[in-house]
Formats: C-alpha cells, structure tokens, sequence
C-alpha cells in the first residue's frame, strides 16, 4: 500500500515537473513569443477601447452621407 501510494505520488509530480512547454525553446524564441503575445494584447485592448468610446467607425443610423478618411 505504501509503496503504491509513493509510486503514484512520484509519478505525478514528475508529470507536473515536466509541463506542457518543449524544451526547445530557447531564450531569444520565448522573448519573442512573448513580446508577441503581448503585442497582441495591447492591439486587442486599443481595438476595444475605441468600439466603447464609439471611435472605431461611424454610424450608419443617418441618412446623412459621412466622409471617411
């Protein structure tokens, strides 16, 4: 019984030690995937900022005509 329960709780931070991330990833790709990743983000937050202020695009609601630039 011990040593089933020592077995198991070795295997299982063995898994968690191991993870999902490759290793082969060295410094200079995990920067760039991160100061990707980030990128993104800060692009997706200025996209959303601008559709709740209402700056995205004009209102089609008038009969008016708009000029875009």
């Amino acid at each position: 019984m011990l040593r089933t329960i020592t077995l198991s709780l070795l295997l299982s931070v063995g898994i968690f030690l191991v993870g999902c991330e490759t290793p082969a990833l060295d410094k200079e790709q995990q920067y760039r995937k991160y100061s990707r990743i980030a990128d993104i983000n800060r692009r997706m937050m200025g996209h959303d900022i601008d559709a709740l202020l209402l700056l995205d695009k004009p209102s089609s609601l008038t009969h008016y005509h708009i000029y875009l630039d």
